[in-house]
């Protein structure tokens, strides 16, 4: 029996030894989704009654919009007969109220424009507005989450290029669960969201993540032993990041097998390099990489600039950390070009994850085909989005430790 990993004990800044590992075999319980359940804690607080969301996603993020939501007003409680079951009454005209005043009078008066941030109520106005979409797709969003809550028609209209357009995708996809019709053209630039909508109490059920599904088959699919084998469930197939990670790991020779919401991936197959549009599962990018790391030939990760903007900059810092590691990796302003090593690299360093869980999920399965494993720095914040990932991986074979 592998000794339980304790977060309280990592600690944010704490250290985790990843070993050489070519077998993982498994069906660890994959958390759900962030992206839906953050978006449908929100279509619920803004309703009028109440709603339920089955499977919310244990992480930092969501913890902090249950906090937020709670102090606007949102009634927020877990359901008496099933604890996976988050019930959430509304706030109804408060919150609106508490809404519409975000867009009328707001400045950052902290340091170089951060936070905090002051606001004063106002009114708003529908008409039209136009946004950037070449940092994040999240301005976007939020913009179309409130559009229903103006009381007058609104139109967007995006300017620049837009990227994390899967994320809008989802974005939409839970407005229409929530009632909410928004016309769009197929190019993603020009929104309208008519006067009039509600959003409607619905009972919600989050999906799987994919984001933290890329980590576990790419480390998988990095293994050497052909009896390793990952199995997940709760997978949309028609989620567009999914579509996006299932195909990079089948271009690359992965055996990947879909079947309704569940995947499964054989390891144990040589590796071959690719070519990726990186935009339409940017999260799955650092541990994509990862993978190329031990692939035949040159990878090339491109249209990923919006990765400079995350919680590190996953292009440059990630990059360093490979190297160090002994992967062969270029950074480009928009772009990762990877030089696949299938014979492993030599390892026995210490890596800083920079704050960021998806550098950490990567560098984990770098560990994994390194001669003398990786040490982890900074292991706590992989509670950002999946908390037991170091667990995970231990009960997948990996003697973390």
């Amino acid at each position: 029996m592998q000794e339980k990993i304790h977060h309280e004990a990592v600690g944010e800044e704490g250290r985790l030894y990843i070993p050489p590992t070519g077998l993982l075999r498994g069906e660890p319980a994959l958390p759900s989704s962030k992206y839906y359940t953050l978006r449908y804690l929100l279509a619920a607080t803004l309703a009028k009654g109440e709603s339920s969301v089955a499977f919310p996603a244990s992480s930092d993020d969501s913890e902090a919009l249950f906090r937020s939501c709670r102090a606007l007003g949102a009634v927020l409680t877990w359901d008496d007969t099933r604890q996976d079951v988050l019930r959430v009454k509304g706030a109804g005209r408060e919150l609106l109220e508490a809404l519409t005043a975000l867009g009328a009078d707001c400045a950052a008066t902290g340091e170089e424009g951060y936070l905090p941030i002051t606001i004063r109520g106002g009114k708003l106005h529908g008409g039209r507005v136009t946004i950037s979409g070449a940092r994040s797709s999240q301005y976007l969003s939020a913009l179309l989450f409130l559009a229903p809550l103006i009381g007058e028609p609104l139109e967007i209209t995006v300017v620049d290029d837009l990227k994390s357009q899967a994320l809008i995708h989802i974005s939409l996809h839970v407005l229409r669960e929530a009632g909410i019709v928004v016309e769009h053209d197929a190019a993603l630039r020009h929104f309208s969201i008519a006067a009039g909508q509600h959003y409607q109490t619905r009972e919600y059920s989050v999906p799987g993540d994919y984001p933290s599904a890329a980590a576990l088959l790419s480390a998988c699919a990095v293994t050497t032993d052909p009896a390793s084998q990952i199995t997940l469930t709760r997978l949309r197939p028609d989620e567009e990041i999914g579509v996006e990670l299932i195909g990079a790991l089948r271009a690359m020779g992965a055996d990947v097998v879909v079947e309704g919401e569940m995947v499964r991936l054989r390891g144990g197959r040589r590796l071959r390099g690719i070519e990726m549009n990186g935009d339409g599962a940017i999260d799955c990018i650092p541990v994509l990489v990862a993978a190329a790391c031990f692939a035949e030939g040159e990878s090339v990760f491109y249209n990923i600039e919006g990765l400079h903007y995350k919680e590190s900059d996953r292009i440059n810092d990630l990059c360093m950390e490979l190297r160090r590691a002994g992967c062969i990796v270029t950074p480009r302003d928009d772009a990762i070009i990877v030089r696949g090593q299938p014979q492993g690299v030599e390892g026995g360093v210490v890596v800083d994850g920079h704050s960021d869980h998806r550098l950490l999920m990567a560098l984990a399965i770098v560990g994994l085909r390194s001669n003398r494993g990786l040490t982890l720095v900074g292991t706590g914040h992989i509670a950002k989005s999946y908390p037991h990932f170091f667990e995970d991986l231990q009960q997948l074979g990996v003697e973390v430790r």
